[in-house]
């Protein structure tokens, strides 16, 4: 079946202007789903593989602008997850790899800044966190490495107004350090 201006869909059904398909091939200016549907613009797909100006979906759902994925493969300028939900800007991540002006959590969730994460490896501005949970001012982790301002918290967990509890486990480590432990996680990856 063909939508208007001959983009067709392949057994599915093609919406207007060819934005919508369920089950079939093809989107809107080029914007392709297989298996699953698309809507107005080619945005937002279900199980299947979308694509809007090099923005890539796979098996999972996307939203507005492809910001959005979830148990797929999305990018945003080369930002990409696998089978993990992205948030806006690419900040939010859960169980994949994304990445964030080059900053590569994987295998947990990371907050809107990415300084909160568990179960992950690197922060946002070079601060690392790797294995459990930090705050959404990096200030409460768990057997990770780093919060948001250069601490370096292990073995216990903390909460951001527990002064004395946070001052046993946190160790004044500056950025410059951290962001070396960072580069050197990253590459690992």
């Amino acid at each position: 079946m063909s939508g208007r201006d001959g983009l067709c869909t392949v057994g599915g059904m093609s919406g207007r202007d060819g934005y919508c398909i369920v089950g079939g091939i093809m989107g809107h200016f080029g914007s392709c789903a297989v298996g699953g549907m698309s809507d107005r613009d080619g945005y937002c797909t279900v199980g299947g593989v979308s694509v809007r100006y090099g923005y890539c979906i796979v098996g999972g759902i996307t939203g507005r602008d492809g910001y959005y994925t979830v148990g797929g493969v999305s990018g945003r300028d080369c930002f990409s997850t696998v089978g993990c939900v992205w948030c806006r800007d690419g900040y939010c991540t859960v169980g994949g790899m994304s990445a964030c002006d080059g900053y590569c959590p994987v295998g947990g969730m990371s907050g809107h800044d990415v300084y909160c994460t568990v179960g992950l490896m690197s922060g946002c501005d070079g601060y690392c966190i790797v294995g459990w949970m930090s705050s959404s001012d990096g200030s409460c982790t768990v057997g990770g490495k780093s919060g948001r301002d250069g601490y370096y918290i292990v073995e216990r967990m903390t909460v951001s107004d527990d002064v004395a509890v946070q001052s046993e486990v946190c160790l004044a480590v500056k950025a410059t350090v951290q962001w070396e432990v960072c580069q050197a996680v990253t590459v690992t990856i």
